[in-house]
């Protein structure tokens, strides 16, 4: 089992909605950033001291914050990314002052990015893609456009194939609202395949299973895909009562399993408390077989991280009703449970500290220590 004791509590006035932990300012200790709906970023000590609180962006949320080295030169960058379309990275002090290093403007919100070599150059480019119908790959050193590809919709998921015989031979698989999956060629860009569904796709993941490699991915549809990656033909489709939302490959007792999570929009308009909704979505795991091997029903999902402590491998789940959930990775059983009143907005986990930081909708940060009982 695992013991999860609540640590310190911190709250503001307005929704954070995305966390990350890293050496900010290189001085060997890592602290947490904060990204708020408003964008605020606030950067707090491990321990829950507020070091800073800087106003990014005017009236715009920030949807993701990184930290990352991306010029090579052995100190972390801070990488944020929203509402306004503003793809910013600023080098940060010790006093902990952000100074721009460069910016790069999409038309609409981003939807995320990451970071690959995609193009072996020995460079890690800066991944980005946006609703206004981009994808884009940029220059780590300038944010200068590398290649882009556009989509008829905004595109809402995207990650990297590498080919294990020929390690050099990279692709992007991007997936969009205008229900396509489509692959471009890591060095340029050029599009080699794409697929066409009914509805909007929001999640893409690779899911190797007895030897095959598939293309995973779903969405408004209430489908979940099964494309083998060399032929490309669909050869398994798995059909839910909501929409399919996250979809992610882990490795546990030395196989790859499948975790997949449908989602409920219903409490968007629905004039009921949240916590007496009965949710249909539900989390799932599936093995090497494409067997289902565990489920937890009436589950709506907002975040998900895999945790492995002291050989333990387990998830740390994050969801709508404000419940934080530690699942053991191959049996689904519960270790431990936490009650929160608002939504969990992200999560991420410091393993030297074994701290685990949690966002919520109602401005609230928690700290919690995880010890292996």
């Amino acid at each position: 089992m695992i013991d999860l004791e609540e640590k310190w509590q911190y709250r503001i006035d307005e929704p954070i909605l995305q966390i990350e932990i890293g050496d900010v300012n290189n001085n060997g200790r890592n602290e947490i950033l904060a990204a708020s709906k408003s964008g605020r970023l606030l950067i707090l000590s491990l321990a829950g001291k507020v070091l800073a609180d800087k106003k990014i962006a005017e009236k715009s949320s920030i949807w993701k914050v990184e930290v990352r080295d991306i010029d090579s030169d052995n100190k972390n960058e801070v990488i944020l990314c929203g509402l306004d379309g503003l793809l910013s990275v600023f080098k940060c002090n010790s006093s902990y002052e952000l100074e721009t290093f460069w910016k790069h403007q999409f038309g609409a919100s981003i939807s995320g990015f990451f970071i690959s070599d995609i193009n072996n150059d020995n460079m890690n480019e800066i991944i980005a893609y946006s609703i206004d119908k981009s994808l884009r790959v940029l220059n780590p050193l300038d944010g200068s456009l590398i290649w882009g590809q556009l989509f008829e919709d905004g595109i809402g998921d995207a990650i990297v194939w590498q080919d294990t015989s020929e390690p050099a031979l990279k692709e992007v698989i991007a997936i969009g609202n205008d229900g396509t999956v489509r692959i471009f060629k890591g060095m340029n860009g050029e599009l080699s395949w794409f697929k066409r569904y009914t509805d909007k796709i929001r999640c893409v993941s690779l899911f190797k299973s007895n030897k095959k490699e598939f293309i995973v991915c779903g969405g408004d549809d209430k489908m979940l895909h099964f494309i083998e990656k060399n032929s490309h033909n669909e050869t398994k489709t798995i059909q839910y009562q909501e929409y399919v939302w996250k979809c992610s490959q882990f490795e546990s007792m030395k196989k790859y399993n499948l975790l997949v999570s449908t989602y409920s929009f219903d409490f968007f308009d629905s004039q009921i408390n949240v916590d007496d909704l009965e949710f249909n979505s539900k989390l799932m795991c599936f093995n090497q077989d494409l067997d289902r091997t565990w489920e937890i029903d009436n589950i709506n999902v907002e975040k998900v991280l895999h945790v492995t402590l002291k050989e333990l491998k387990f998830f740390i789940i994050g969801t709508t009703k404000g419940k934080i959930l530690l699942i053991e990775d191959n049996t689904g059983k519960i270790l431990a449970e936490i009650k929160k009143k608002s939504c969990v907005n992200d999560a991420k986990f410091d393993l030297d500290k074994k701290t685990l930081i949690t966002c919520h909708d109602d401005g609230s940060l928690f700290a919690y220590f995880l010890g292996k009982s």
